[in-house]
């Protein structure tokens, strides 16, 4: 944001600030210009500044002295300003606060930095905060460019989403004309750059055990480090060449780490999903061979240090289409094929109880024998958390696409999900299923039990056969509890579910749901009457039940209360003038007492017309 500060505008905020007002070209050295900036406490939260952020929080507290602290926890961020006509010269930016990786209050990792122009710093590690409690700030000197200075801060997760950045007391100072008269604030830098590269240096780990708090990066780049850090001469003529080139050292092994904690967490991960899903039978020798020679060169590439960002990112694209092993979009696992679905379940019965995925087709589950209910439960199991432990707690969404001709014998919860607490499925059909549940207590078509669960625009419609040795069975859900909440939902078997404090809207079952579907009454009610932006389709004629893909029809309704597909009535009233006339064409028909339709009418012997026997 661009401002000209000789204005009736900034005067005010000068009075306000305490501040006097004066002319830019009578600034003094080491004078504090921060009445220039806009809102430099945050006190007017992020007015004043240009914010993108994604993910995570992003706030403004108050603390108990009386300023503001913004805090950041999994966010990426960006707040920029740029202040205008400033007279050319060295400017230092002062901002209290830090960087903890993971939240950990001594981590030694550096991840957020400050920009102005084209100089850069790191924040401080909560390491070094917490080392020198009388030294919080974090500092950055750089020219004015055409009488300018841009100011950014950025944050980002380094290490996992719990990465936090604290920040605040925000100060701009004019340092002098030049590199003489700036020559105390850049020595000081200077000698702060140093303690931060030291710190970097002290960081650096080959050891995979701990490779998020204390990671490795490209060894070229730490041994820049370790060689500046502990540099004994400094070429003072060329003082702010050395603290940009500081800075630039800094941000690429910031971006060295974040990638070498990327490839060992894809690594890892992929090593035990590998070895989950062999020890299940559906990963062959051959695929599971494949995986491990890729595993084992990101694993020496990762101890030796000899990888580039681009190296790792050409890694983990081989990894990502390593045969048999899932795929994932912004981490959420595509379900194309019947295996990604058997696998699937077995990564969340192992452990992975919040893994979220979707159908990225219809799965067709005939023949399929080896699927496990997902989100597996034991009644044997006594204690209350265990339930929470074992069942599935991720999103899962369908997309609109069908698990069709499933299955499955269970002695757990059955259905195509186990137990369920806390999830959310949404955009799910079932088609031709049969559950049986042998000794389980809880057996449903889309799930055994859920448990606090929201599920919405989900159907099991087709051939439903649901029984179970326990108490509970039923044609969608066997048991609905902890106040589960079902929206748009429908089957069509007899039972919707054994709610006992589940919430239930716009949901149908049984006759209210069999007699209405194929007329298409059943899919308009699913909607709501919403045909500009309906969730259910229906090509009446062809479609036995309404669907959630939009290659289907849209359901209207006439005036009359008679369903029909396009955009007018024309359609459904040119029906039912044919269907008039089909009937009174009927009614003149002629039959012989075997009940085939003669062309003519006999010219001796009995015949049916009109529904009698003539002679």
């Amino acid at each position: 944001m661009r401002r000209n500060y000789i204005t009736f505008t900034i005067s005010i905020i000068a009075v306000l600030c305490c501040l006097p007002t004066m002319a830019i070209d009578e600034l003094s050295i080491n004078q504090e210009i921060t009445n220039l900036l806009q809102n430099p406490t945050f006190q007017d939260q992020f007015n004043g500044w240009t914010l993108t952020q994604q993910g995570g929080s992003l706030t403004v507290q108050e603390k108990a002295d009386g300023t503001f602290e913004v805090q950041s926890q999994g966010c990426e961020f960006t707040l920029e300003q740029t202040i205008t006509d400033l007279p050319d010269g060295i400017y230092e930016l002062e901002i209290d606060g830090y960087f903890a990786a993971e939240a950990m209050p001594q981590s030694m990792l550096h991840g957020s930095m400050i920009y102005m122009n084209d100089m850069k710093n790191v924040f401080i590690s909560s390491y070094e905060y917490m080392l020198l409690p009388e030294y919080p700030t974090n500092k950055v000197i750089a020219r004015s460019q055409d009488g300018e200075l841009n100011i950014k801060i950025v944050g980002r997760n380094l290490a996992s989403s719990t990465d936090l950045t604290i920040f605040s007391n925000m100060h701009l100072f004019y340092r002098g004309k030049d590199d003489n008269e700036a020559h105390s604030a850049c020595s000081s830098l200077h000698t702060d750059m140093q303690f931060i590269l030291e710190t970097a240096y002290k960081c650096h780990s080959t050891d995979i055990e701990d490779y998020v708090q204390h990671p490795s990066c490209n060894l070229s780049l730490i041994k820049s480090v370790a060689g500046e850090a502990y540099a004994n001469t400094v070429n003072w003529s060329k003082i702010m060449e050395t603290l940009k080139y500081y800075g630039e050292l800094l941000e690429d092994v910031c971006n060295s780490r974040a990638a070498y904690i990327n490839l060992m967490r894809n690594t890892l991960q992929t090593e035990n999903t590998a070895n989950l899903l062999i020890d299940n039978k559906l990963l062959t020798e051959q695929q599971y061979s494949q995986v491990t020679q890729l595993l084992d060169t990101a694993t020496k590439g990762y101890t030796e240090g000899s990888f580039t960002n681009s190296d790792i990112d050409n890694l983990l694209q081989q990894m990502v289409a390593l045969d048999g092993l899932p795929k994932y979009i912004d981490n959420v696992m595509q379900i194309s094929t019947p295996q990604d679905l058997c696998s699937f379940s077995v990564l969340v019965n192992e452990g992975m109880r919040t893994l979220d995925a979707q159908l990225t087709t219809d799965i067709n589950m005939a023949g399929v024998t080896t699927f496990q209910p997902i989100g597996l439960y034991s009644d044997n199991m006594t204690e209350l958390n265990d339930f929470r432990t074992n069942s599935y707690g991720g999103t899962f969404n369908g997309q609109g696409f069908e698990v069709r001709n499933m299955t499955l014998q269970t002695a757990y919860e059955g259905g195509l999900f186990g137990r369920c607490y806390r999830a959310q499925i949404s955009n799910l059909g079932i088609a031709n299923v049969s559950i049986t549940g042998t000794g389980a207590q809880t057996c449903g078509a889309l799930a055994g039990t859920l448990m606090q669960t929201q599920i919405d625009n989900c159907y099991v419609a087709g051939t439903i056969q649901v029984s179970t040795n326990g108490k509970m069975a039923a044609q969608f859900v066997g048991e609905g509890a902890w106040n589960t909440c079902f929206n748009n939902c429908y089957t069509l078997g007899e039972d919707f579910t054994n709610a006992t404090t589940a919430e239930l809207n716009n949901c149908y079952w049984g006759t209210m749901a069999t007699k209405a579907a194929q007329s298409g009454e059943l899919c308009y009610n699913l909607n709501n009457g919403e045909t500009d932006s309906p969730v259910y389709f229906q090509t009446l004629g062809k479609d036995n039940y309404p669907v959630l893909l939009s290659s289907h029809e849209i359901v209207r309704r006439t005036q009359e209360g008679n369903y029909y597909n396009g955009e007018d009535e024309v359609g459904i009233i040119q029906i039912e003038e044919q269907g008039a006339r089909s009937k009174e064409q009927d009614s003149q028909a002629i039959y012989d007492l075997s009940g085939h339709r003669l062309t003519h009418k006999p010219t001796k012997g009995p015949y049916i017309q009109g529904g009698k026997i003539r002679l």
